[in-house]
């Protein structure tokens, strides 16, 4: 991309305003190496570079994935090294791509590593622009045994009475209500009527799939909304990087989603399914709601019309 081009780009600009006179100081009058992190952080990596070359800086540039691949380490040796990447989230990304180079750093004789980022959720970086802050959590220890006994009592029924609640916590119904309303108003509980799993689905599966970041997030889109699927879940170590947990009446109706659904990504690299019986909890499921026929799943298909749709 044209380095002029670049420096439209008001998420490059944010970058080098913000940390581009650190950066600077960093590498001081060492020879240094910038290294860009495919896919964003090579656009950050290539804006700094530019700008870092304009102030007749010994600077070099090169790309690598977060494994190390396309790292051209001529452009390394005996050189201080910054890292450039768009973001920080959970940190993974951060501490393979570190523990790659401080493995290369003696045979490079790497002088020094550092790690830049436009926005650092884990305060990990050395550089960094902005944090943003990861989302809140509630600990259990800020629920007493009331607030759990409500709960319980409107999991297993739902419609059941303030008044008839309150004879089992000892409140008020006024004192039960005030305490829903606290719950629900700082998101600690949510009320959904869930279907019944065994009136419904007879078997369910556990498919793991092992693939590039890309089809995940395709994958990811796709099933999100698929009324078949109770379980969705991104995984960061094991032999796989994505769980779709199942339900369906039959075997053969897992087995041909599998067929038609999933196995025709050619990038996956790993993929194995396991059946069991319904899961012992949790006992609901809330199906994607695509009844009126107007909305689609990436598959495809309208839901309504879909042979996986009960």
């Amino acid at each position: 991309m044209n380095k002029n081009t670049l420096f439209d780009f008001k998420p490059i600009k944010k970058f080098i305003n913000g940390i581009g006179k650190d950066i600077e100081r960093y590498f001081g009058k060492d020879k240094g190496c910038i290294i860009g992190l495919e896919d964003d952080g090579v656009f950050y990596g290539q804006g700094l570079y530019y700008w870092l070359s304009k102030k007749k800086k010994n600077i070099t540039f090169t790309i690598m994935d977060n494994h190390g691949r396309g790292l051209e380490e001529d452009k390394v040796k005996g050189r201080k090294v910054l890292l450039i990447d768009n973001d920080i989230v959970t940190g993974r990304a951060y501490r393979t791509v570190m523990a790659f180079l401080r493995q290369k750093k003696d045979k490079l004789k790497i002088k020094d590593i550092k790690f830049a980022v436009l926005c650092d959720r884990m305060k990990m970086a050395d550089f960094s622009v902005e944090d943003y802050p990861a989302p809140s959590f509630w600990s259990l220890k800020d629920l007493d045994e009331i607030d759990l006994e409500i709960i319980k009592s409107l999991s297993q029924d739902g419609r059941k009475r303030f008044v008839d609640i309150a004879k089992r916590t000892g409140l008020t119904p006024v004192g039960v209500k005030n305490r829903v309303e606290k719950l629900v108003k700082h998101n600690m509980v949510s009320f959904h009527s869930l279907l019944n799993t065994d009136k419904f689905y007879s078997v369910s599966a556990s498919i793991g799939i092992d693939a590039p970041p890309d089809v995940i997030s395709k994958l990811i889109k796709k099933f999100e909304n698929c009324p078949l699927v109770y379980n969705l879940v991104k995984v960061s170590s094991g032999q796989h990087n994505l769980i779709i947990g199942i339900l369906a009446f039959s075997l053969e109706r897992i087995n041909d989603l599998v067929r038609k659904q999933i196995r025709p990504e050619p990038k996956i690299q790993n993929l194995h399914v396991s059946f069991g019986d319904l899961p012992l909890l949790p006992k609901g499921h809330l199906p994607a709601d695509f009844s009126d026929g107007s909305k689609k799943c990436l598959c495809g298909e309208r839901c309504n019309e879909c042979e996986y749709f009960l």
